[in-house]
């Protein structure tokens, strides 16, 4: 068990040490001081205002880990999250401004509105993997360049303001917004989005799924042996279709700590390509849910904290090299983990062995064959 805690931990911490050493050397090569970036970077990180910004911007890379994880359980990419979250985002928008409901009635509504409306474009590449065979990354890809089409569309020629030249929604008031968990009271921007309490609900809700339930775990069993599975009784093609409806209904949360929280209605303000970096937070997290939250924790710190290096002369482009790079070394991080606890487990039997046969006066048996090793990307579904 504590092997186990221990690999689990060292996954993350080798990714990071390896984005670290790239990022270390590619400021090095740049002619930079590596040791002034960071030091730079963790004062203004620490700041109080920086810490709120960090867990406010964790909340929709979170969203978007957990719905990556969902897909990834089953064997399934994901890749169309952004438009997935983009077309609800949208749609919640409009509910939220124009539902004359009170805020315990009309917040709910709207929520549910944006994963009905992320699980149902999720569907379509669902649909065209059980039935027609097509990859889903390829199909959701697709989705992410129609919906982005969709939206431009819409905000063009539908949502004007006033028939004016800007664009978007109407604006969101009280009773539609997100209320304020948490406000220090210290400046602008000092106050923790309440959907920090929806994350968390969503983590909770994932973890009794996928870990507590015979779904979750005949979604594994699918993941790993279709064939086995379909012997067993379980409808694999069926489960591929809820494993894409799950995600696409997590998805299309991802941007509503944006627009009910922040610009208050849907325009071109929206944040994108969140995907990539949820993908990030899921790999090093591995797919767990509080795993997931630190990784998540991590890339918002590292976001926010190299926005000041252009003040001190040092390159902005810090942040995305470490973070591309954490998605690169995630799986390499995983795999040299697993190796590592596969030749610990395989000395540990040895040595069990050697000492029953030393009592019992015999010869010891042959060691057992060192199990396949597996990647990080495996370790993560």
């Amino acid at each position: 068990m504590i092997r186990r805690v221990a690999v689990t931990l060292a996954g993350p911490v080798v990714s990071v040490l390896l984005a670290l050493l790239v990022t270390t050397l590619f400021l090095t090569f740049g002619g930079y001081s590596a040791s002034s970036a960071y030091e730079t970077m963790w004062n203004y990180g620490i700041e109080p205002a920086s810490l709120v910004s960090t867990v406010n911007n964790a909340v929709p890379l979170y969203l978007a880990g957990v719905a990556a994880a969902f897909a990834l359980r089953m064997g399934l990419f994901n890749i169309g999250v952004d438009g997935q979250y983009r077309v609800a985002a949208l749609a919640g928008a409009v509910v939220a401004a124009q539902l004359p409901l009170p805020l315990y009635l009309r917040l709910p509504i709207t929520l549910l509105v944006c994963c009905l409306v992320g699980a149902l474009w999720a569907l379509v590449p669902a649909l065209l993997k059980v039935y027609r065979g097509v990859s889903e990354v390829i199909t959701s890809i697709l989705m992410n360049a129609i919906a982005t089409t969709v939206v431009a569309i819409l905000l063009a020629h539908v949502f004007r303001d006033g028939g004016g030249q800007n664009t978007g929604t109407a604006i969101i008031d009280e009773s539609g917004a997100m209320p304020v968990l948490i406000d220090l009271g210290i400046g602008n921007r000092t106050s923790v989005s309440g959907f920090l309490v929806v994350a968390i609900v969503v983590g909770i809700l994932f973890y009794l799924l996928q870990y507590r339930t015979v779904f979750g775990f005949t979604l594994q069993v699918a993941a790993r042996s279709p064939e086995a599975a379909e012997s067993a009784g379980i409808k694999v093609n069926r489960r591929i279709i809820w494993a894409m409806l799950g995600s696409g209904a997590i998805a299309g949360l991802i941007g509503m700590p944006h627009v009910l929280g922040v610009a208050f209605r849907f325009d071109g303000t929206l944040p994108t390509d969140l995907m990539f970096t949820g993908l990030a937070a899921a790999l090093l997290g591995r797919s767990h849910p509080i795993g997931m939250a630190f990784g998540a924790l991590i890339l918002a710190f590292v976001e926010r904290s190299s926005q000041v290096l252009g003040l001190v002369h040092l390159p902005t482009e810090v942040g995305s090299v470490f973070m591309a790079v954490i998605l690169l070394s995630s799986a390499v991080g995983y795999w040299l983990t697993e190796r590592a606890d596969q030749r610990i487990a395989l000395m540990s039997a040895l040595r069990k062995r050697r000492r029953s046969a030393g009592a019992a006066g015999g010869t010891p048996p042959a060691p057992p064959a060192p199990p396949s090793a597996t990647t990080g990307m495996e370790a993560a579904r």
